[in-house]
């Protein structure tokens, strides 16, 4: 029965998307042409997804991602009839690294003499509002609603340690780490921070706010010290933010709609990315072919899936297809492999390794662009590409394995319930949840993660060309920002997807300024191929109400836990910005 109503609404919705459709098509159909004088606007407020946008969700008020942003920069700083942006900010939704690839695109962007503006109500209100200042510093003109606030007050990094409640309800966890800088089951097994995991949280904090203090104070050109004191003050209300010459003007969002347009001359309109990009055409769309391809999220077997309710996931079955795919393209000259993930599971992340691997023997060259985060099973399948770029403020490395589950037996007594075993052999049943590990069970275990570790240290003194006690030295679990990476050796250039294309370029035998036409693996899908999947049931709608109706994702939040899963090269539970 639900499973049927499921499907009724989703046919129901169906009518009305087409609706939708022949509406919008007929509106695209007569788009004017674009004015003589643009300026940009640009919705910064929310998250910026790595991959494609959503079409669907694109018909009822489409969200950028964060590639069109970029594009819509990129080809708006070689476009005349663009005079400048105007960046509508808030709180810290958009991540480090991505921060700091946009302040790079909005300073090639003034660098060809346009201007940037940015607002916002509040930097952070409620919240850090960190990242978005850092971002708002990097434009010429900067505002601030009256009784807003600049949130610029500092990093912090929390972990959440539950060992206190779980020995309460009668849980034991049984995890194994490699080694002592690898957090991840500190989680489940302590009550508060080791010596290690605090060493490398100061280190990280320390390091990315050093960071953080040296962009604004390059940026509104005021002394680090002063950017420091204003850090230990904030929150800063709008004149103190004035005083101080973290903002230049205090007005309102209409107003500073109106003095960017003025700014632009006559006749000037503010245009959407999505509107911009439609009208004008992306950077890169012409030239040699240089495949895009994502892995975004939790590296897993299977389909990479992007469900509207629990986290995304880089599945190896697509993203291996994918390579393969461009690989067997002989228009594709060479691969920007982008990264955004803390890791997931070892097999999947070595099935996503070889087949990397493989496209550079078949001739391919591969660049690896590490974005917000590229550790552990993320760092694993950046170590098969020619060269890696990231960002400063990349959180690289976690080169260390985990592995293990959660035991249920004191809490399944405590209910009252007992457990009948019948076993065919010494280690059937390793996996299971309802009885702790064997002497023998947990042998294998700690024979299995060893020689993961093992592996995971050859890739990188190979990839990486170092020693193996370099990769010792740069591994044990420990969590490192990109700054702290090149200097290990683990990177070889800082930058974002616009360097790591013209490394692209290069390793492809163009020039490093060559056009190119940057493809993304595996192709969008088309508007009908969306709806056909929503009809049949295998759409994100459906998948979404399905997933409420089945707690798929407190499900899938468990199962590695759970056991099944095998070892894990995941990055420790990590809040950073509070």
């Amino acid at each position: 029965m639900l499973r049927f109503l499921v499907r009724l609404f989703a046919t129901i919705g169906l009518l009305v998307v087409i609706a939708l459709v022949a509406g919008v098509t007929l509106a695209v159909r007569h788009q004017p042409s674009l004015p003589d004088a643009v300026v940009l606007d640009l919705d910064l407020t929310r998250s910026l997804s790595e991959g494609g946008s959503d079409r669907l969700g694109g018909l009822l008020g489409h969200e950028a991602s964060f590639r069109e942003v970029l594009d819509a920069l990129e080809r708006g700083r070689g476009d005349p009839r663009v005079k400048g942006v105007l960046a509508r900010l808030g709180g810290d939704s958009v991540g480090f690294a991505q921060t700091q690839e946009l302040r790079a695109a909005v300073e090639r962007f003034r660098a060809s003499g346009r201007f940037a503006v940015a607002f916002s109500e509040s930097y952070g209100e409620g919240g850090a509002g960190n990242r978005a200042y850092l971002l708002a510093s990097a434009f010429d003109e900067v505002w601030l609603q009256p009784l807003g606030m600049v949130g610029l007050t500092g990093l912090s990094a929390e972990v959440p340690l539950a060992r206190a409640a779980l020995d309460m309800l009668g849980v034991q966890p049984q995890l194994m780490q490699r080694e002592e800088y690898k957090s991840f089951a500190e989680t489940f097994t302590r009550s508060e921070l080791t010596p290690a995991n605090r060493e490398m949280l100061q280190g990280l904090v320390g390091d990315l706010t050093e960071q953080l203090v040296d962009g604004v104070a390059k940026s509104r050109r005021l002394p680090p010290a002063t950017v420091r004191a204003a850090l230990d003050r904030a929150p800063l209300l709008e004149g103190e933010a004035l005083e101080l010459k973290l903002i230049d003007r205090i007005g309102y969002a209409d107003q500073a709609r109106d003095a960017a347009v003025a700014r632009a001359g006559s006749g000037a309109e503010a245009l959407e990315v999505a509107d911009y990009l439609n009208a004008a055409g992306g950077p890169h769309d012409s030239g040699p072919t240089v495949a895009l391809i994502h892995a975004v999220g939790t590296i897993t077997g299977g389909k990479s899936g992007r469900p509207a309710l629990g986290e995304v996931t880089a599945g190896s079955e697509t993203i291996v297809q994918a390579i393969e795919e461009a690989v067997d393209d002989p228009d594709v000259r060479a691969i920007l492999f982008r990264i955004d993930s803390g890791g997931g599971s070892v097999s999947a992340s070595e099935a996503i390794y070889r087949a990397l691997a493989k496209a550079r023997e078949r001739g391919k060259p591969v660049i690896a662009s590490m974005g917000d985060a590229a550790a552990s099973g993320g760092y694993w399948i950046a170590l098969a590409a020619d060269r890696i770029v990231a960002s400063p403020a990349t959180i690289t490395g976690s080169i260390g394995v985990v592995a293990g589950k959660m035991s249920f037996a004191g809490l399944s007594e405590k209910v009252g319930v007992q457990w009948g075993r019948v076993a065919a052999a010494r280690n059937a049943g390793m996996w299971s949840p309802m009885h702790p590990f064997s002497p023998s069970e947990e042998e294998r275990m700690t024979a299995i993660i060893d020689a993961t570790y093992a592996s995971f240290l050859k890739r990188v003194a190979d990839g990486r060309k170092l020693t193996a006690e370099q990769a010792r030295a740069a591994a044990k679990g420990r969590v490192w920002s990109g700054q702290q990476a090149r200097e290990l050796g683990l990177i070889d250039a800082f930058g974002g997807q616009e360097e790591a294309l013209t490394l692209a370029r290069t390793a492809a035998g163009l020039a490093a300024d060559a056009e190119v036409t940057l493809t993304p693996y595996p192709a969008p899908k088309s508007m009908t191929e969306e709806l056909l999947g929503l009809l049949s049931g295998k759409g994100e709608l459906v998948g979404a109400l399905a997933a409420v109706a089945e707690l798929r994702p407190l499900a899938a939040s468990l199962r590695p836990l759970l056991g099944g899963e095998g070892v894990r090269a995941a990055m420790p539970a990590l809040d950073l910005g509070r």
